[in-house]
């Protein structure tokens, strides 16, 4: 008479499920590297041959559009000698700067407080006066505003002079390190 198998069961037959899956597994991911390296062969020649070619054609179109971007912008064997500045003091050109409504900077941002929409500014060049309009510029940020309210220390100021970190209302979202401009005073 033939021997009939009995259906393991309990931990042993799950043990040894868990111990097939395991190994199918592990064939399986050899033969997809196996694979995978034999394209990479197959491919690497080819792939080089292009890029060399590719390297040829395009070499002369990149020195021509260097020398034609060269010519747009006015460059030239010869060196400009620099122009001696006019003689006139710091204040005087930055007055007359901010005057023509060209900005300069002052500070920069280095925190913002989005709930009560406040920026920190620290201020390195130049004074900030209320009613001022200055210029926020960084990565993602790029707008104008009037600065209504100046605060230091939580006590409101009307002028804010440089090496003094000011508490400013700021309408929109600014960034650490943003640069801030005066643009008019």
């Amino acid at each position: 008479m033939a021997a009939v198998r009995k259906k393991a069961t309990g931990k042993k037959a799950t043990r040894k499920k868990v111990a097939r899956k395991k190994t199918n597994a592990k064939k399986t991911t050899r033969k997809k590297a196996a694979r995978k390296k034999a394209t990479a062969k197959k491919t690497a020649p080819k792939k080089a041959a292009r890029k060399k070619a590719t390297a040829k054609k395009t070499a002369p179109k990149k020195a021509a559009r260097k020398k034609a971007t060269a010519k747009k912008v006015g460059r030239s064997e010869e060196v400009a000698k620099p122009v001696a500045p006019k003689e006139a003091s710091a204040k005087q050109t930055e007055g007359a700067k901010i005057a023509a409504g060209v900005p300069t900077l002052i500070g920069v941002v280095t925190h913002y407080f989005g709930k009560v929409e406040a920026g920190v500014i620290s201020l390195e060049s130049g004074e900030l006066r209320v009613g001022d309009t200055i210029h926020v510029r960084g990565h993602t940020t790029d707008f104008y505003q009037r600065v209504n309210r100046i605060e230091i220390d939580h006590a409101p100021v009307e002028i804010a002079r440089p090496g003094q970190s000011v508490g400013v209302e700021i309408t929109q979202r600014v960034r650490e390190h943003d640069q801030v401009f005066k643009v008019s005073g």
